[in-house]
């Protein structure tokens, strides 16, 4: 079973194993959920999500109606409460990086890092020298 990090809420990042969980005990195909799901998401993007790629902020609905899981009870990364406090801009930067097929999961960690290194120095006032501004002579 997930990891359910409050009391009846689920953690985005477990809902792939709840997808596989819930598939294979009822004997299904990836290809029979997608039909189920009104072709809402690919074969293809339900097994990435199973295997587990965070999903697209998009289709967590989608996957929450298809688990029978309230989308309200889907919690995101950072969001340790459990009480619809908003999970941190890194931390959503990071879902979305993610999500994004394009990247490599290696990659998607890499560039999540490093926004979240740029975006903690720029919130606490430090100055972080930019590509676009003029260099002194």
């Amino acid at each position: 079973m997930p990891d359910v990090r409050s009391p009846g809420r689920v953690d985005i990042r477990d809902l792939g194993q709840l997808l596989h969980q819930r598939r294979s005990a009822a004997n299904k195909s990836l290809r029979q959920v997608m039909v189920e799901m009104d072709n809402a998401l690919t074969a293809s993007t339900l097994q990435r999500i199973e295997k587990g790629a965070v999903p697209e902020p998009k289709n967590v609905p989608v996957l929450a109606r298809w688990l029978q899981i309230p989308v309200e009870m889907v919690t995101w990364p950072g969001d340790a409460t459990g009480e619809g406090a908003p999970a941190s801009v890194p931390d959503m930067v990071e879902v979305h990086l993610r999500a994004d097929k394009n990247l490599a999961h290696e990659k998607a960690m890499a560039l999540s890092r490093m926004f979240r290194l740029l975006y903690e120095d720029l919130a606490s006032g430090n100055e972080v020298p930019l590509m676009n501004k003029p260099r002194r002579r």
